[in-house]
């Protein structure tokens, strides 16, 4: 089973807000410290070349509002595609089979390992697939496997054959604040403190992944379609990750947006995201400490 983004970042992309007068409401899309109507914020975000859907894996909520907002999307552009995190890129064939009516759903889990890559429960995810197949909208398994992450760590990017590595390029350097998350993760996890080579080796272990995701929606941008990536909030969060790496491909045009849970009387940051929805505190879902 892969491993999971550390909850640490998870838990701070949602804690973080400041008090405002004004408080938002659940079902209110929220930007630049202020409520926006949705027609108005989908259209603006329709217009980029990405658009970025962070989650937290296993919160139900946030795989229902992924599915409203494509739907939103796909309303302005049908030349769309869905960019998935939870699958490698030799999952693609599989993906296109279930796009095209191909595979029932056992098939579909079974052929993409989906267990094995992934491991969260598909049924959070299904409805999007669904989704997906009904409007025949092409679904890109956007990551890498374990295996490879390592080696391009270990052995690094120039060392790896291009068509080894999908031609994925050398990632960017970590801005200073990413870098600082990072080894906050590093060490509240006690993975070797004080140990220079391995925070380096997790470090840069983290931009292969989001190198990985930017590469393949930078792709499907050269199609001139809207890719919609959807991936861990992490990758989103202050444009640290993932935007970060598609500006070093000639992406310029992104839009992040995230699920916000709401809890008193606290606004998101503003530098968190493009804008956010802001969601009722969740109710089946113990939280993140």
């Amino acid at each position: 089973m892969r491993p999971r983004w550390p909850r640490i970042l998870l838990t701070l992309a949602l804690a973080t807000g400041h008090a405002y007068g004004n408080c938002p409401s659940t079902g209110q899309w929220w930007q630049a410290g202020g409520a926006v109507d949705a027609p108005t914020l989908l259209a603006q975000a329709a217009q980029k070349q990405v658009v970025l859907l962070g989650e937290q894996h296993d919160a139900e909520d946030h795989h229902r509002w992924q599915l409203h907002t494509l739907a939103g999307l796909h309303a302005h552009r049908a030349d769309m595609v869905i960019g998935l995190e939870m699958l490698p890129r030799s999952a693609q064939p599989v993906l296109d089979r279930w796009v095209a009516g191909e595979l029932t759903e056992t098939a579909l889990l079974a052929e993409s390992h989906w267990e094995e890559a992934w491991g969260f429960d598909a049924a959070l995810y299904l409805p999007i697939f669904h989704f997906a197949r009904l409007q025949a909208i092409p679904l890109v398994a956007l990551n890498i496997t374990p295996e490879l992450r390592q080696r391009l760590v270990q052995e690094g990017f120039d060392q790896v054959p291009a068509d080894q590595r999908y031609g994925i390029p050398a990632p960017l350097p970590a801005h200073a604040a990413y870098q600082q998350r990072l080894t906050q993760v590093f060490e509240q996890h006690g993975m070797g403190q004080e140990n220079p080579a391995m925070l380096s080796r997790f470090t840069q272990a983290q931009l292969a992944w989001d190198t990985a995701m930017a590469h393949g929606l930078a792709e499907a941008v050269k199609e001139g379609a809207l890719a919609v990536g959807l991936m861990g909030l992490g990758h989103v969060t202050y444009g640290h990750g993932v935007e970060h790496q598609l500006e070093g491909m000639g992406i310029q045009h992104t839009f992040s947006l995230l699920p916000w849970e709401q809890a008193e009387c606290r606004a998101p940051d503003p530098a968190l995201a493009d804008a956010v929805f802001v969601l009722p505190p969740s109710l089946t879902r113990e939280p993140t400490n």
